[in-house]
């Protein structure tokens, strides 16, 4: 079976040098939303920073699977005047 990378940046590198064996394409489609996920809830507070982070997902081969992109920020309202 195949390894998957899934690299994430946030402000800062961090590539996955181990990787993951996973049957295809598609199940590491999945392990990166599962992954993604737990990493978001895991960073919600510092999450609302208006940054993007993103995990990129490569093959063995370096060829690209996926990439998701994430970014969260606090909307504060106008001010209408009366």
């Amino acid at each position: 079976m195949p390894r998957y990378f899934f690299h994430v940046h946030d402000g800062q590198e961090f590539p996955d040098r181990e990787g993951t064996v996973l049957a295809d394409r598609e199940a590491a489609r999945t392990e990166s939303m599962m992954a993604a996920a737990e990493m978001l809830r895991d960073a919600a507070l510092n999450l609302w920073t208006g940054e993007e982070w993103t995990m990129q997902v490569v093959d063995e081969k370096g060829r690209s699977v996926c990439l998701l992109t994430f970014s969260a920020k606090i909307e504060v309202p106008a001010l209408t005047s009366p």
